[in-house]
Parts: structure tokens; C-alpha cells; sequence
């Protein structure tokens, strides 16, 4: 009642405003009823990222170094990092502003990675990225940089939409500005973290697979994701139309058109 009466006394805008996030709050929370009972959403890459990073960087006795591309505000990782190891996480990142919160990290380096990585030949053990090879112009260019800078045996681990999935397809039809506003609306706290130009440059399954075999790395691991997860849920009807076609392509095992996958590959010794 109180709320009711607020709104009535308040501007016209305000109203519609406070009307439509209600709206969306009901269609969120009805969408995320739906999601335990999607085949599809099972096993999503997003969740294990953190846990195949901190199990390759924990293993090793000696002295190891991960490479934290794209590091920012923090570290999804840093906090599974084994109180015995001899573990030093370096981020980079092409912003320092972004850096200066990050208390999660041993080192920070200011770098744009499109420009190369920091570090001498054969100096690192782990480079580890989670939704940034997609922003990436060449991504082959990062592959051999990342064979440059990788000891043999070292870890290439990846987070990344798929370059077929609905929402990057949309992203790269729709305007940077256009794609932006509707990301940052459909979901909350992305401003500032989420909405940056994409080209998504190898970005999917069998090329990813073909850039990294002719590029001196063997596949260890390609976790496939084919739920779109927060995407749509802002509305329903739209969730729904959605999770049906990845219930489609996730029964016919379309790989390329997967949502998201997590690439693990070891370069060769």
C-alpha cells in the first residue's frame, strides 16, 4: 500500500519507471524458475572457469606465474589460489583505472594485449582470460604471443562467447551504442564491465580448435556452453522462444552454435 501510494504521488516517468523494473523483476524470477529444467543449462563453462584455472595453477612444485589478460577491478580466480603454492598472479590490463582496485593480484601490468604480452620468452606458466579473446581484432596474433611468452607445457585457458550464439550474432548487427544500452539493461551491474566492441575473431568451436592445433598448443579440454543464461530472462516470452532453439542445437550437438566455451589447451613441449 505504501508503495502504491508513493508512486501515485509521484512524476509520470518516475511511475512508468519503477512500473517497468517491477515488470522485469517478475519476468526474471519466473525465467529462473525455467532454467534448472533446461537440458542445456547443465554443466555451464561459466561456473567451472575459476576452478580449471586454480587446478593448473596449484599443481605445479616449482615457482609458477598466471597471467590474469583482461584483469581489471579483480581476480575471479585468485581466491582458490592454494595457501602452499608458489603462485604469483599478474594482471594486465589496458586500464589502469580498472587496476587500481584490484587487490586480488601479486603483480599488475598496464598493457594493451593486441600489442603483445608483457613478458619475456618462456616466462609463464598460466595465461587465463574470462570473456576478452572475443574484443580481440587477430586473435592469432595472441595465440602466438601467448606461445611466445608460455613455457612448454604451459596453460592456455580461455572464457568466450561463442561467435554464432543469438546475443553475438545481435552484438554485432546492432550499433556498439545500441548494443550497449540494451546489455547494460537486460543486465544489472554490467555498465563498465560488460558492453565493449566484440569481433569475435576465431570465436567459435572448430576454429578455435584449428587456430590453436597449427599454433603449437594441444586441446587438453573445449567445455561447450548452449545456455545464454541472463540474457534474456528480462523477459519471458523472449526466454522462452530462446531456450527452445539451444534445446534445438544443443540435441543436434551443433558445436559452432554453442553460447559459450571454455578452452583449455597446453602448449607443446
Amino acid at each position: 500500500m505504501a508503495a502504491e501510494l508513493r508512486d501515485r504521488g509521484a512524476p509520470a516517468g518516475r511511475r512508468h519507471t519503477r512500473w517497468l523494473k517491477r515488470v522485469v523483476r517478475a519476468n526474471r524470477a519466473l525465467s529462473r524458475r525455467v532454467v534448472p529444467y533446461l537440458p542445456q543449462a547443465a554443466g555451464d563453462p561459466r561456473k567451472a572457469y575459476s576452478a580449471v584455472v586454480a587446478a593448473r595453477m596449484n599443481q605445479a612444485r616449482d615457482a609458477t606465474v598466471v597471467v590474469d589478460v583482461g584483469g581489471g577491478k579483480r581476480c575471479d580466480f585468485a581466491g582458490l589460489k592454494a595457501p602452499d603454492a608458489n603462485v604469483v598472479i599478474v594482471a594486465v590490463d589496458i586500464a589502469p583505472e580498472e587496476l587500481e582496485h584490484n587487490h586480488d593480484v601479486d603483480e599488475k601490468r598496464i598493457a594493451d594485449v593486441t600489442q603483445g604480452l608483457p613478458f619475456g620468452d618462456e616466462e609463464v606458466d598460466v595465461i587465463a582470460s574470462r570473456s576478452v579473446v572475443e574484443h580481440l581484432r587477430d586473435v592469432q596474433a595472441f595465440v602466438l604471443e601467448a606461445d611466445r611468452v608460455l613455457k612448454p607445457g604451459g596453460y592456455f585457458i580461455h572464457l568466450l562467447p561463442s561467435k554464432h550464439s543469438p546475443v553475438s550474432v545481435a552484438n554485432r548487427l546492432l550499433p556498439n551504442a545500441v548494443a550497449k544500452k540494451i546489455l547494460h539493461f537486460a543486465i544489472p551491474g554490467s555498465p563498465g564491465r560488460l558492453g565493449f566492441p566484440a569481433y569475435y575473431d576465431h570465436c567459435y568451436p572448430s576454429a578455435m580448435e584449428q587456430l590453436l592445433l597449427t599454433n603449437g598448443f594441444e586441446i587438453e579440454a573445449l567445455q561447450l556452453g548452449f545456455h545464454q543464461r541472463d540474457y534474456f530472462d528480462f523477459a519471458f516470452p523472449l526466454f522462452l522462444v530462446n531456450a527452445l532453439y539451444e534445446l534445438v542445437v544443443f540435441r543436434l550437438g551443433r558445436r559452432d552454435l554453442c553460447a559459450v566455451m571454455l578452452v583449455v589447451a597446453r602448449k607443446s613441449a
